[in-house]
């Protein structure tokens, strides 16, 4: 007697397909959400290394503002003869907040160049120009409204775009004499704000406060 043979009738095979093809979806959505995901993250992370190490460049210089190596020579004389804090050259911020200038000295031998020399002045600054953060290059125009090609970007326009930069500069005036004379303690407060240039869904907003190390003595 010849077997009967078992097998899978049209239905219950296209029940199978059909279940396969609902897994195999679901698979693939799965797949495809995490490799999303993944680039997401790995954007983000991107995003917030460039606008970390805007920030770390921008607050190592800040935080020098004012210094200059002979001030021990000031102590007990009244007197503020400091080059790199006369006429508020130390550091200032501009009236809408997206730049900052300051002086110190770099070279410690005491003395302020002239702008525009050619070695390094000691004289600097961070702005917002478009959409990238610029820095003031040695003997570039020592202004916030300098030419765009006098300054260099210390961001890449082609990676992200710099939205916002805020400088908002503070200070505390301790009194130690008669009259004005007294210390004034200065900070600053940066905000920045970056996105994406193929992701504007992509943004991150980065604050640091940043003391100045060289208090200025009001005499």
């Amino acid at each position: 007697m010849l077997r009967k043979l078992l097998g899978f009738t049209l239905a219950e095979f296209l029940v199978t397909l059909t279940i396969n093809l609902i897994l195999f979806t679901a698979l693939i959505t799965i797949f495809l959400y995490n490799i999303n995901h993944y680039r997401k993250n790995l954007q983000v992370t991107r995003l917030n290394q460039q606008l970390h190490t805007a920030l770390m460049i921008m607050s190592n210089d800040i935080r020098r503002a004012g210094y200059w190596a002979y001030a021990s020579n000031d102590v007990g004389t009244g007197q503020n003869n400091n080059p790199f804090m006369s006429g508020g050259l130390d550091i200032s911020v501009n009236a809408s907040n997206d730049c900052i200038l300051f002086a110190y000295d770099h070279n410690s031998d005491g003395a302020l160049p002239e702008v525009n020399s050619s070695v390094d002045d000691e004289r600097y600054g961070f702005r917002l120009s478009g959409q990238a953060i610029q820095a003031r290059p040695p003997g570039g125009g020592f202004a916030c409204d300098s030419s765009g090609s006098s300054w260099e970007n210390i961001t890449d326009p082609n990676v992200i775009d710099i939205t916002n930069l805020t400088f908002s500069l503070t200070t505390t005036t301790i009194t130690t004499g008669p009259g004005v004379r007294g210390i004034a303690m200065r900070g600053v407060d940066v905000s920045v704000t970056g996105q994406l240039v193929n992701d504007s869904s992509i943004t991150r907003t980065l604050t640091q406060h940043i003391r100045i190390r060289n208090d200025k003595f009001i005499p």
